[in-house]
């Protein structure tokens, strides 16, 4: 048997298999993520940008062009290109920003939401459905901030 695989301790194995079973869930995820830019066109990119700008306006925070650069890991000009195909289908919007009216922060369009809705929405339902007791779900919640930390 090799160790890497399937480790003869058992708290390791179980450990890895929440490791396996979280690159699974991923992997759909990232597949769903294909899927939607496929049928609209978008860049793998382009997605992932809206997911972030999204991500942004729950958090509350100022999403700019560098802000976003900074999330996607890319250099401003690449983030720039990536900022005008989205203006161009009309997926996002440049606004002023609140706190300093000469530069500007990105919004995700009401269109561009409605159209994410249609397509991830009933994925997004049946995940919400998933029951779980008020203790596990801080359990998970702890877990999944902890996976994100370890991966940063």
């Amino acid at each position: 048997m090799r160790e890497r695989v399937m480790p003869a301790d058992p708290e390791r194995a179980a450990a890895l298999e929440l490791v396996h079973r979280l690159r699974e869930v991923a992997l759909r995820l990232e597949l769903a993520v294909g899927e939607f830019a496929r049928t609209t066109g978008l860049h793998g990119t382009d997605v992932r940008a809206l997911i972030r700008l999204l991500d942004a306006e729950r958090a509350e925070v100022e999403a700019t062009p560098g802000w976003l650069a900074g999330q996607l890991g890319m250099t401003s000009q690449a983030t720039t290109a990536v900022i005008h195909r989205l203006e161009a289908a009309g997926h996002v919007e440049r606004l002023r920003s609140r706190s300093d009216g000469r530069s500007a922060r990105l919004q995700v369009s009401d269109s561009a939401v409605d159209l994410g809705w249609r397509f991830f929405g009933p994925l997004i339902e049946r995940l919400v459905a998933v029951e779980l007791r008020p203790g596990e779900r801080t359990v998970v919640a702890d877990y999944l901030d902890a996976v994100a930390d370890a991966i940063d």
